[in-house]
């Protein structure tokens, strides 16, 4: 399989250019996968219907969960964010941005 297609995080391909993007985002758009890591950088994709992507069951898994072991989410960037607030991450409490 195309390595673009088992990629939650596209920065992790050997290669990384515009058309790698493009086709890595339209390839997990197609799957219904809305939300694509670029290193620490989150993409989301308007899906343009309801997807099962925000009730309490989902929430509750993205709150205490090891980085990368759960596909991209923006419930994973808030996790890893308070966390971070708080001091959780080791290194002390550390002010946070999320830019949307």
């Amino acid at each position: 399989r195309p390595p673009s297609e088992a990629a939650g995080d596209l920065a992790a391909l050997a290669e990384l250019d515009e058309a790698t993007l493009l086709g890595g985002l339209r390839e997990r758009f197609l799957r219904q996968q809305v939300y694509t890591d670029v290193g620490d950088i989150l993409v989301a994709m308007n899906p343009f219907q309801p997807l099962p992507l925000y009730g309490r069951e989902v929430s509750e898994q993205y709150q205490h969960h090891e980085t990368g072991t759960l596909p991209p989410h923006i419930f994973a960037v808030a996790s890893r964010a308070y966390h971070a607030m708080l001091g959780r991450r080791g290194g002390g409490p550390q002010s946070q941005c999320i830019v949307i």
